[in-house]
């Protein structure tokens, strides 16, 4: 026989979970994290060899999330790379890879050896195009003169990173 206390015990705990669920946000775990990449953009300019790039203007819907500077280490001695990635206004993920690594490794493994597709034209600049559909991702990648490697990629659409492309201007 089930006492009556035991059956009172269930019932709150049940009301209790309940409860957590309506006053817990649960969309807000899904939401990503808007960052600041100032710090990594000033460690940039100091460190770098090279004339360093960052977006400018973007639309406010555009969210920083992530950033990340390194010297050294998987690209090579005396490489200085920036990783800045954001969230699109549709959802999707647009990130920039800036580095004086070496070209051709660089460019494949930023862009997980994605199949050519046609140069495109984005702020001014020739970008070679290049699409891996089985992980669904997009990229643009150019080196400069100076051998400074740009690769604009992720899973946004076309336009979208066009939009981050033409959004590079030079800092200092």
């Amino acid at each position: 026989m089930i006492r009556p206390a035991l059956i009172r015990s269930v019932l709150i705990c049940l009301l209790l979970c309940a409860a957590a669920l309506v006053v817990v946000p649960m969309d807000q775990a899904n939401a990503p994290t808007t960052i600041s990449y100032h710090a990594d953009l000033a460690v940039m300019t100091r460190q770098a060899p090279y004339q360093v790039v960052a977006p400018a203007g973007l639309p406010a819907a555009w969210s920083p999330v992530n950033s990340g500077v390194a010297v050294g280490g998987a690209n090579g001695a005396h490489t200085v790379t920036w990783r800045l990635g954001y969230v699109t206004p549709s959802g999707a993920f647009a990130a920039l890879e800036e580095t004086n690594a070496t070209a051709g490794p660089f460019i494949r493994r930023m862009t997980n050896g994605g199949t050519p597709q046609a140069p495109v034209q984005a702020g001014g600049r020739t970008w070679n195009a290049s699409e891996n559909s089985e992980r669904g991702q997009r990229s643009l990648a150019l080196t400069t003169s100076a051998g400074v490697t740009l690769v604009v990629t992720g899973n946004a659409s076309w336009p979208q990173l066009h939009t981050l492309a033409a959004s590079l201007q030079p800092q200092s």
